[in-house]
């Protein structure tokens, strides 16, 4: 999948495709070291995986007094190692919890979307090796479009079993 620099990207995980095998998880583990998507177990038996939104408005960028968090072309939110004092406002400022301090460094470190992956014209590694295609990469407007075929797919779906076991009742 080569990369135009001048499209955005966006990820989006189809939680009604999401078998929580970990494939994500440990495919971002092996390529840094660390898993900046963590597949979750919930109260009720789900499996969901949670990484950075990489948020359009991205309050970590807003945050950081450094420049340090910032945003590249294609939309993807990254920490710039070098410009990072650990000062932990990045991490504070993200509703979801997502960046973290490195103990060894003292700099934050989150998802960038496997930015040396994606300056090789690859997707992230997350999206890759997902079993059933439920994380989903690619220019913005496509994958919107898709993830919301997939849901409006998954609505008819459930009504149309709702409403043959409400007829044969």
């Amino acid at each position: 999948m080569m990369q135009d620099p001048a499209i955005r990207y966006i990820r989006v995980i189809d939680l009604g495709k999401c078998i929580g095998c970990g494939s994500c998880e440990a495919a971002c583990e092996f390529i840094h070291g660390r898993p900046f998507i963590v597949v979750h177990r919930t109260s009720i038996g789900l499996d969901i995986p949670v990484s950075c939104m990489h948020c359009a408005k991205a309050p970590c960028i807003a945050a950081c007094p450094t420049g340090a968090m910032t945003v590249d072309a294609s939309g993807a939110v990254y920490v710039e190692q070098s410009r990072c004092i650990g000062c932990l406002a990045c991490l504070y400022a993200c509703p979801f919890g997502i960046p973290e301090l490195d103990r060894a460094t003292k700099t934050a470190v989150k998802c960038d979307l496997c930015l040396e992956l994606r300056k090789q014209g690859l997707e992230p590694a997350c999206s890759a090796v997902c079993p059933t295609q439920a994380i989903l990469f690619g220019d913005e407007a496509v994958t919107f479009q898709l993830a919301k075929k997939r849901t409006a797919e998954s609505m008819a779906k459930a009504r149309f079993e709702y409403e043959i076991g409400w007829s044969k009742a």
